[in-house]
């Protein structure tokens, strides 16, 4: 049985840690003493170094009595701000933050989920599967922890990513891929009232391009967004440069290709238009990916819903995670919700029916093939 009493105490002790993206050092320091209690091993890269931040990614072996390979557990250690000085409150069943930051429960519910339903099989003495955890940082800054994983040490082919919003029984099959796009437009400076017809705007370069662009929602499969403009200066000086942050989403691969080009497109000939010159700086932060219902990382995950009386909801989704990394490394996964809601808020909040039905969940999902 799960210990329902455990997991919330474990779960607030787990908020009052400060594990701020970059900053997570505090948290992997205090789960690694909790995953060594459970008998494993715990190794770490240099992620950490390469993101700036104080700590890298870490890796847990759990071996089990099961025979074959391991079965991959994945979430992130970090959160978003404000986060500083977290306290959980439980009131009527629902956890709460007490202040004005956010809880943590992105990602600390399927973090704790997953600590209890290895200790439960344990001491229960049911046969599980070898394991492999994964716990990565700075994921709220687009995956960057990820990013520098260094995947030979993971043998796991399948994965379970807990993170996202929602009861569980939910299970993202398919995202998008993310690519990052940084425009910068350099004019002529001139006096705006003396000498406007000499300058070359930057802004009005700009606006050009992205009046231009397909923003929105695209198709049925592909978003694009203008998260950022910035430049100019007095009213009396044309501006000479111009910033502009936006970004493409597809599930579909050539779509998002298709997309980033047209968006370059669009200012490059504003550019043409104006005389102005751009200079754009383009990342595709991962890769879309889709694993099909039949696949046993979905059977495997439809049966222990079936078997605790969970509705199963198999959608996808437009945002990114983890997963969309393991999927470039050759692991097949799916991202499950946890009972979080109104994440990246201070509104934020978990049951704690949904925060044990996680634990429940996993302990299937690692006890069964």
């Amino acid at each position: 049985m799960i210990n329902e009493q455990r997991l919330v105490q474990l779960f607030c002790d787990l908020v009052t840690i400060d594990s701020p993206s970059r900053s997570e050092r505090d948290m992997a320091d205090h789960v690694k003493s909790l995953l060594l209690d459970l008998g494993g091993q715990v190794e770490e890269d240099t992620a950490g170094q390469a993101i700036g931040g104080n700590c890298g990614n870490l890796y847990a072996q759990l071996p089990g009595q099961l025979p074959g390979e391991p079965l991959l557990l994945s979430v992130h250690l970090d959160t978003v701000e404000p986060s500083r000085g977290k306290q959980a409150m439980v009131c009527d069943g629902i956890i709460r933050s007490a202040g004005g930051t956010i809880l943590g429960a992105d990602d600390l519910a399927g973090l704790t989920a997953i600590l209890e339903a290895v200790r439960s099989a344990d001491e229960q003495a049911i046969p599980r599967r070898s394991l492999e955890i994964l716990l990565t940082v700075a994921e709220e800054q687009h995956l960057l922890g990820s990013h520098h994983l260094e995947p030979w040490r993971l043998k796991s082919r399948e994965a379970y990513v807990l993170d996202t919003s929602g009861a569980p029984g939910l299970a993202v099959l398919q995202a998008p891929g993310h690519i990052g796009l940084v425009f910068e437009i350099y004019g002529q400076a001139a006096h705006a009232g003396i000498a406007a017809e000499t300058g070359i705007s930057a802004i009005r370069t700009a606006a050009l391009g992205i009046a231009a662009m397909r923003l929105g929602r695209v198709d049925d499969v592909s978003t694009a967004n203008i998260g950022r403009i910035e430049g100019g200066g007095e009213t009396n000086v044309v501006a000479d440069y111009c910033r502009v942050t936006a970004e493409c989403r597809s599930l579909d691969l050539a779509s998002l290709r298709t997309l980033a080009d047209e968006l370059r497109a669009a200012m490059n000939q504003a550019a043409e238009q104006t005389g102005a010159r751009v200079v754009i700086h383009e990342k595709q932060s991962y890769q879309p990916y889709q694993v099909e219902r039949d696949h046993p990382v979905v059977s495997r995950f439809v049966s222990a819903c079936d078997q605790l009386g969970l509705p199963v909801r198999l959608v996808a989704t437009g945002g990114g995670s983890d997963n969309n990394v393991l999927a470039l490394h050759g692991i097949t996964g799916i991202v499950l919700s946890c009972g979080m809601s109104k994440v990246h808020s201070s509104q934020e909040e978990i049951s704690i029916r949904d925060l044990t039905d996680t634990a429940r969940l996993v302990k299937l999902l690692i006890c069964s093939w």
